[in-house]
């Protein structure tokens, strides 16, 4: 069964939290990318954990987050991921945003039964009338000659999807979701520039179509 791509996001962390203008960040992100269909800026306590989203930028082909202390990316092609960071670089070059760390997630459906699942457990788990199941592992890999987290999730769920004709049509199947990011502690030793980025992005998303769990381990480019 062929896998979808239902999203990929990728986080780039800074080195030290955002204290610029948010409107001002608007305005340089928009010039590089264009007007957005959807613009917000969050009114969030000053005291609110770095991680709530100031400013939310909504496209036709993606949407971006930024928070005081990363910025998130989510689209569902990597070409235009790649081609957006590109264009978002020197925005955060211009408000001395340095990244430390990069997280990247793809998440990807398969339509198939549980039983595809239950392979992974116990022979006298797999005869019992399991409904849900949730197994996430985390190996630690070398990427780009850096130390990541190599994470691998899968559970059974279903996506909904809009038809030509508006109707919704609700799938049923194996959802896997491949996170993999450089570690946290290392967020003040590592600073990463454009080149770099575009590398770990092209190792992240090789290394993504590689499935540590998933049954069918015959990984192909997405």
């Amino acid at each position: 069964m062929e896998k979808e791509i239902l999203q990929i996001q990728l986080a780039l962390f800074f080195q030290s939290d955002f204290i610029g203008n948010y409107e001002e960040a608007s305005l340089k992100l928009k010039k590089k990318l264009g007007e957005s269909k959807i613009t917000q800026q969050l009114p969030v306590p000053i005291d609110a954990p770095s991680d709530i989203p100031r400013l939310i930028l909504g496209y036709e082909n993606f949407n971006l987050n930024v928070s005081k202390n990363r910025l998130d990316l989510f689209c569902k092609n990597i070409d235009l991921l790649k081609d957006i960071v590109n264009k978002i670089y020197n925005v955060l070059e211009e408000f001395s945003l340095s990244i430390g760390r990069i997280g990247f997630v793809k998440t990807i459906f398969v339509k198939k039964d549980i039983e595809e699942l239950k392979k992974l457990l116990p022979v006298t788990i797999r005869k019992k009338d399991i409904r849900e199941i949730t197994i996430r592992v985390n190996e630690r890999k070398i990427i780009e000659r850096y130390e990541c987290n190599n994470i691998e999730s899968l559970s059974y769920g279903f996506v909904i999807k809009k038809e030509a004709d508006a109707k919704e049509e609700k799938s049923e199947g194996i959802i896997i979701v491949r996170d993999i990011n450089t570690l946290s502690e290392k967020i003040k030793e590592n600073k990463f520039e454009k080149e770099k980025i575009e590398k770990l992005i092209d190792g992240f998303d090789v290394e993504s179509n590689v499935f540590i769990l998933y049954p069918d381990n015959n990984s192909k480019k997405l």
